[in-house]
């Protein structure tokens, strides 16, 4: 039986990309039950007409980061349809035709999935993400990042986590997955916010899968060779949400094993900051106002955990 999706596309200012992005939509070989596109911190004055399209809702909301804006889809979307999925996606992904049907099939197959993700592509037909790894310096990277395609990533197989730019959520395990009322951590609002997700998810018993047959061009903002193009306040969150996820998901077993990686990156991260890019380093400040709160998270991380070794979904650690 075919299951169901509803999308919702995560926008900031960047009205020709979400016009693209609906328009991709639009050309779905499975149609959505409803699309809703947050609309975050809209300019009051500059805002284009955008067009009136049936079955997409427009909610405009204060700028909490990307992990409010997809919380509030979640929210919009749970009111509206009773989709078996939500497709969350950034308005600058554009979707392969088949792109939503491969993705919610070969998800729809494996009932402990929560979360899916496909083979992002550059306009340059080199590899964006073909979903994340977790290294033990628990810095996450995109699988194939900027490597040519040549059919490594073409195997359907649980992964660490899946890019944000283009998420697929098992509407069911959403209950679950929430921590504290929050699906996407807003305390980190920008980046890592879906690995820290993912990480949570494989904690609770859950997987995410991979599969490659689901494409799309990603016309990614932060690059390596871009770094310093992004303001550094944007910047800043990427280097503290690496503390914050780690405080929250890191099993102490696996902290010990591999604390000399983590130590050694650290000492070179610093010596990063300080050389090249000293406007991170109020980032550390940021991640210790923070601390006490993912603490507090990471306690009901743990709880729901148990709660999962109770009944028997996961083996317990």
């Amino acid at each position: 039986m075919p299951k169901s999706y509803a999308a919702g596309v995560i926008n900031y200012r960047s009205y020709d990309d979400v016009a693209r992005c609906l328009a991709a939509l639009r050309q779905q070989t499975l149609a959505p039950s409803g699309v809703v596109v947050v609309d975050v911190d809209p300019p009051a004055d500059s805002r284009p007409e955008m067009p009136d399209e049936a079955g997409v809702l427009w909610v405009e909301m204060p700028n909490r980061g990307f992990a409010g804006g997809a919380n509030r889809a979640l929210e919009a979307l749970a009111k509206t349809t009773a989709a078996d999925f939500v497709l969350l996606l950034n308005p600058d992904v554009c979707l392969e035709p088949d792109f939503a049907e491969r993705l919610v099939e070969a998800a729809g197959e494996r009932e402990r999935v929560a979360v899916a993700g496909g083979k992002l592509l550059r306009p340059d037909g080199s590899i964006d993400s073909a979903g994340i790894r977790m290294p033990r310096n628990r810095r996450p990277r995109d699988r194939g990042s900027e490597e040519l395609d040549r059919g490594q990533y073409d195997r359907t197989e649980t992964i660490f986590g899946a890019s944000g730019a283009a998420m697929l959520i098992r509407t069911a395990a959403v209950p679950e997955l929430a921590i504290d009322g929050e699906v996407f951590d807003e305390d980190f609002f920008l980046y890592h916010e879906d690995t820290d997700l993912c990480w949570r998810a494989q904690l609770l018993g859950w997987e995410v899968l991979y599969v490659p047959r689901a494409r799309a061009l990603h016309e990614r903002t932060w690059r390596r060779d871009r770094r310093f193009d992004i303001e550094p306040s944007v910047r800043r969150h990427s280097f503290k949400n690496h503390y914050l996820q780690i405080i929250k998901n890191e099993r102490p077993r696996d902290f010990w094993r591999n604390l000399p990686v983590l130590a050694t990156w650290e000492v070179l991260r610093l010596g990063f900051a300080l050389a090249r890019d000293r406007e991170i380093l109020a980032g550390y400040g940021e991640a210790w106002r923070l601390a006490g709160r993912a603490w507090q998270k990471r306690k009901l991380v743990q709880s729901a955990t148990r709660n999962a070794e109770r009944h028997g979904r996961i083996p317990p650690a």
